[in-house]
């Protein structure tokens, strides 16, 4: 679906074997992943969407840059290098990387958000099995209204699958969907990349 400057989203799946080094490592890998949690998700609201998250690449500063900050950012950054050369993509740099782990939520989504004001891609991996949990993209971007806001108009749910990916414009407001049961979580890989023109 055609979004603001003829951007669209592109989705597609990672290959087999990948999925199984994710769900040895990281979904299976109770014992040793690290899970960190992340109280607040979105600045400004009254109530939020506590989630526990792994982060691999903290989050992009212009005069910092971005830090490294786990010993799986190899793995799943050669993973969405591959994703971008399959679709076209050439990346000018990253801007955040994270496991993310969301739960039951009984509202039907996130606070609606963006990532960073300027144009960017967000490239979302699902990556276990969970009901609901769509990903939502809203007609409103960075440019119409600044944070925090609720976004209302929704043009597209994009729902999620296992091993899928999703990739879309940074700048559209979006907001994820908790897992549809109480005993469900919603696990993600999430990173930010800025584009080279």
């Amino acid at each position: 679906m055609p979004l603001k400057a003829n951007k669209t989203v592109k989705e597609g799946y990672i290959p087999t074997d990948k999925m199984d080094w994710i769900n040895k490592n990281v979904i299976n890998n109770q014992a040793s992943f690290p899970w960190y949690l992340h109280p607040i998700t979105v600045e400004g609201f009254k109530t939020n969407w506590p989630c526990m998250i792994h982060q691999l690449l903290g989050r992009y500063d212009k005069y910092k840059g971005a830090e490294i900050t786990s010993p799986y950012y190899p793995f799943f950054t050669s993973l969405i290098e591959e994703i971008c050369k399959q679709n076209g993509i050439k990346i000018k740099r990253f801007l955040r990387g994270a496991i993310n782990c969301n739960f039951y939520h009984k509202t039907k989504h996130s606070h609606t958000h963006y990532d960073y004001d300027f144009d960017h891609l967000n490239i979302i991996i699902y990556l276990n099995k969970f009901s609901k949990g769509s990903t939502y993209l809203f007609k409103e971007t960075s440019k119409d209204k600044p944070q925090p806001y609720a976004a209302k108009k929704v043009i597209k749910e994009i729902k999620a699958d296992v091993g899928k990916y999703v990739i879309f414009p940074g700048e559209n407001y979006h907001a994820a969907g908790g897992a549809g049961k109480d005993h469900e979580c919603r696990i993600i890989c999430i990173y930010n990349i800025e584009t080279q023109k």
